[in-house]
């Protein structure tokens, strides 16, 4: 057998089922691939989903342990795999039904390798302008990748990437104080280039990943990344800057916080105002009020950032609500940091002036 396909899940029974059946119609030829499943814990019913999706299917492995994450349950995976080859792609994936095959020749043509292919939306989604935004280098990076013959450590994405399996034995696989879905494929890969690691870009071995994602979700999902990055800087501390621990410690974090969100919410009024060429030059403000259609997509927007429902809410309002905590954060470090500054200045004024002093006597 040449490749073993492992497949960390978690409660996405549905979403698992289309992915694997997705897998089990490849070009590749059943005898050349296994596809190994580890239930990280779920509560729904995917072991009966694996079960009547597999029951005509020897090569498709089923193991479940208690919920302690992906990294867990891929080194679980790749311990029962019998494949010389290693692919990793996730529940929510729905593979090209040449992927394994893109895979396989990348590897025959290459060598001692790791391959990412690439990852897009299903077509059954429909694309927001932030997913599209996330498309730019936020989630998935592909469009920052210079050199597809030589692809930096942080785009080896475990939606869809291979390596051969002695690579994980000597590196000691995934580390396990990664509790969530978050820097642990990106913290192996970094571990890998110390020992000369090679990762190309396939972007034919495609997979299409069925899950919209809202910006209220991904907000949710970065507060968990940054505490994943923090795990990340210890165990890596010459990263400190790479992975943005400066950055995000700094007061202008958040003031650039303010201005997103109102550049945004201007830059939004603009464009509803242009989609409709029937406004009047005049009362611009009241006319967009009054556009249902504007009206509708304002308040979405503060629904979907400010996490407010009420639609009768209006903006301004909902505005001074969230704002206060946010601002009071931002005066907490910032005079913080302005009295370190001012107690600076205040030393070395005082060592300017003993030195004037002593020169004068």
């Amino acid at each position: 057998m040449k490749l073993s396909v492992v497949v960390p899940t978690y409660n996405r029974s549905e979403m698992l089922g289309r992915a694997l059946r997705g897998l089990l119609d490849q070009t590749l030829p059943a005898k050349q691939y296994e596809i190994v499943v580890v239930d990280d814990g779920s509560t729904d019913n995917t072991p009966q989903v694996v079960a009547e999706v597999g029951a005509p299917e020897s090569r498709l492995r089923y193991f479940r342990q208690e919920n302690r994450g992906p990294a867990t349950a891929r080194n679980y995976g790749v311990r029962e795999a019998g494949g010389e080859i290693i692919l990793f792609t996730g529940d929510d994936c729905i593979p090209d039904t040449r992927l394994l095959e893109e895979h396989l020749c990348a590897h025959d043509a290459e060598g001692d390798v790791g391959v990412i292919g690439h990852v897009a939306w299903h077509p059954e989604l429909k694309v927001t302008a932030f997913m599209m935004f996330l498309e730019e280098g936020v989630q998935f990076g592909f469009k920052r990748i210079e050199d597809p013959e030589n692809v930096p450590y942080w785009a080896f994405y475990t939606s869809n990437c291979s390596l051969h399996r002695r690579w994980l034995e000597e590196a000691g696989g995934f580390d396990e104080d990664f509790k969530h879905a978050a820097w642990e494929d990106i913290e192996l890969a970094y571990r890998l280039s110390q020992r000369g690691f090679r990762i190309i870009y396939r972007p034919a071995a495609i997979t299409y990943h069925l899950h919209a994602v809202t910006m209220e979700g991904y907000l949710q999902r970065q507060r968990v990344a940054g505490q994943a990055v923090v795990i990340f800087w210890r165990k890596h501390p010459e990263l400190k800057e790479q992975l943005g621990i400066l950055h995000a410690t700094h007061p202008a974090a958040v003031k650039q916080l303010y201005e997103a969100m109102l550049s945004h919410a201007f830059s939004l009024g603009i464009r509803d105002a242009l989609h409709d060429p029937n406004l009047p030059p005049d009362d611009q403000l009241g006319a967009l009020s009054a556009d249902p259609a504007m009206l509708s997509a304002r308040l979405a927007w503060i629904r979907e950032v400010m996490r407010e429902d009420d639609p009768e809410k209006e903006e301004l309002r909902i505005l001074r609500q969230e704002m206060p905590s946010l601002r009071a954060e931002y005066d907490r470090v910032t005079s913080r940091r302005l009295y370190r500054w001012a107690e600076t200045a205040a030393r070395l004024g005082w060592r300017l002036l003993g030195l004037v002093r002593r020169k004068g006597q």
